[in-house]
């Protein structure tokens, strides 16, 4: 009999221990409810669960994102059902206003009640806001427009502009430019002879952003090679707004305008073809060149004295006795100088001309501001960035020019009368703006003319073989009056949205879009729509009718918007209730089981008691036998 280690008491501890454990286990799962209280309880099992839970927890926020989501469109379609009414309204009053039993005194009256039915249109599309965001933004996507009937008239305006467009317009300016500029013309046809093909271009006629807005804009899809941006598989796009040219018959400032749009957009179109690594991203964020850059260059085929830009200038020198004439230099210098919204990059278009203009004026050889000098001088900078086009914007500019880019900036927007010790026999930058705009009096300003005095019709000259160009139009895409939910794009157009988050995970895929429309009476095109006649009127009915097309198709647009919500939600809903289910298997304690469990170990830990006292005991017999 062995006393020492008392080997019988020994194992019922042990083994009444482990019971213990298992009891305390099983109470802690029972009065917490999980299966897993710790990552020892099953380390794979709380792994799977944590992950479930992200997504349940995250799929439980996407599904009241998309409830916000569906509270913005309930906002905007039930202002938007405002709008409405007062469209049948002001449709109503303008069949009124038609009829020709009624005097002009009627008419101003029925005028009186639509303007204010516009201002109201205005003012709910102003203050109708969902948290703070503006559902109607003023810089909103604009409601495009698709084809019609073509028997109609609005479609007879776009067949015809889109011809003078592909047939006139655009190979004329794509010959003047090419011919102006020797440097993109050598490229460009290296580049088509050596393809075999002419660079095709689609020319899109739709409804952009309204009148007096965006006015044209060219795309361009490139073939990337590594790092490397390449043409030669690539294809233009131009797309013109047909709200800024609505009639068969242009006016002379609308004929210029156009004219002037084409050639800055071609000559886009052109930059895009020559210099793609230059022009990948328009905006600067992703190009090395600047925006007032290709704007400016652009505005020197189209004209820098267009559409109002440097409308100010001509005004300034229109009464000097000459190009030499200093009179009105501080004039000059205070307007170029004012700072804010008018400086080189905050008016590419405007500012931005003047600084291209006079880099190409410094980087040319002779000193006269004449169409022949600056031509020379751009194409020194444009054949520089071609050949270069691994080098810096500002490295080529320096080479060609003599001067820093940021020196040249600043001379425009600090109207610096001062000429750059580097070049002593240039004009200085007030000098140059002041003689360019003395010469271009009456013109557009544009390097792709004879003069600098050529405007009005005759920025764009003989008309081109259109089928010898190696850049030509193709494809001719019109749309007109029915409303889709294409978002403005490219030039100055706007853009918002809201973006809803309706996933966990931070994929791209988990996004949707809600476009805020801008709707206005400017954007619905009928700010200026008056009933004071009988002519006005008749048109009126038209254009309320389009702007009723309009707010239904944005109106469709939002409730569409609302169903798919909807359905989203649900499939959210779907989701988590089932990974909720098989998250609750993995993690979740079966109570029977468990109960099961406790009562085995209550039993277990009773009979480990009772047997450990029995086997402390067992030994006393020991003690007999030392008695004796």
């Amino acid at each position: 009999m062995v006393v020492k280690h008392n080997l019988n008491a020994s194992n019922s501890s042990r083994i009444y221990n482990l019971t213990s454990d298992s009891l305390g286990k099983s109470m802690e799962k029972l009065s917490s409810g999980y299966r897993i209280n710790r990552a020892a309880d099953d380390a794979a099992g709380l792994s799977i669960s944590e992950k479930m839970r992200r997504q349940i927890r995250g799929l439980n926020q996407a599904s009241m994102n998309g409830g916000d989501g569906i509270s913005l469109v309930q906002i905007a379609d039930g202002a938007l059902n405002e709008v409405h009414d007062m469209l049948q309204r002001s449709n109503e009053l303008a069949v009124q206003a038609a009829n020709g039993t009624l005097s002009d005194s009627d008419r101003k009256n029925i005028n009186a009640e639509i303007t204010k039915l516009k201002e109201e249109i205005n003012s709910i599309t102003a203050r109708t806001k969902f948290n703070d965001i503006q559902v109607f933004s003023k810089d909103g996507f604009v409601p495009n427009l698709k084809a019609i009937d073509a028997t109609s008239t609005q479609e007879t305006v776009v067949d015809n502009l889109a011809s003078k467009i592909s047939d006139e317009y655009f190979p004329n300016a794509v010959s003047q430019i090419l011919s102006a500029f020797p440097s993109l013309g050598n490229k460009v046809n290296e580049l088509a002879s050596g393809d075999k093909t002419p660079y095709d271009t689609k020319l899109s006629i739709e409804y952009i952003d309204g009148i007096s807005g965006t006015l044209a804009y060219m795309s361009a899809s490139f073939r990337i090679l590594g790092s490397k941006q390449e043409f030669a598989s690539g294809t233009l796009g131009m797309t013109v707004d047909e709200a800024d040219f609505p009639s068969l018959n242009l006016t002379e400032d609308q004929m210029q305008q156009l004219e002037s749009t084409i050639a800055h957009e071609t000559m886009h179109g052109i930059m895009d073809v020559t210099m793609p690594s230059g022009m990948y991203s328009r905006d600067g964020s992703a190009s090395d060149m600047p925006k007032w850059f290709v704007e400016g260059t652009a505005q020197l085929a189209g004209g820098g004295y267009t559409t109002g830009w440097n409308y100010n200038l001509t005004i300034l020198v229109k009464g000097l006795t000459g190009s030499e004439d200093t009179s009105q230099d501080s004039a000059i210098a205070a307007y170029l100088s004012q700072g804010g919204d008018y400086t080189v990059e905050s008016r590419p278009y405007g500012h931005g001309y003047l600084a291209a203009a006079y880099a190409s004026y410094l980087a040319a050889d002779g000193n006269d501001v004449s169409v022949a000098n600056l031509r020379k001088g751009a194409d020194k900078i444009f054949g520089a960035l071609i050949n270069d086009q691994a080098g810096s914007f500002d490295s080529v500019v320096r080479g060609q020019t003599g001067i820093d880019v940021s020196a040249i900036v600043s001379a425009i927007n600090s109207a610096s009368k001062s000429r750059f010790s580097e070049k002593h026999d240039k004009l200085s930058a007030v000098e140059f703006v002041r003689q360019l705009s003395y010469y271009s009096l009456g013109g557009a300003g544009s390097l792709i003319t004879d003069d600098l005095k050529i405007g009005g019709t005759a920025i764009l000259g003989t008309t081109a073989d259109k089928d010898s160009q190696p850049i030509r139009i193709t494809n001719v895409e019109k749309t007109y009056s029915a409303l889709t939910s294409t978002a403005a794009s490219g030039g100055s157009g706007g853009s918002a949205n809201v973006v809803l988050h309706l996933g966990t995970d931070a994929d791209m895929t988990n996004k949707l879009e809600i476009r805020l429309y801008n709707m206005n009476c400017q954007a619905l095109t009928i700010d200026t729509t008056e009933v004071l006649t009988e002519d006005t009127a008749t048109s009126a009915i038209d254009e309320f009718g389009k702007a009723i097309r309009i707010v239904s198709g944005v109106r469709s647009y939002f409730g569409a918007m609302q169903n798919r919500l909807e359905h989203t939600i649900k499939n959210l809903d779907n989701v988590v209730e089932n990974t909720d289910a098989a998250e609750s298997r993995i993690r979740d304690a079966d109570m029977a089981d468990e109960m099961v469990n406790l009562s085995k170990d209550k039993i277990l830990a009773q009979a480990g008691e009772s047997m450990l006292a029995q086997a402390n005991t067992s030994t006393e017999g020991v003690m007999a036998l030392l008695q004796f």
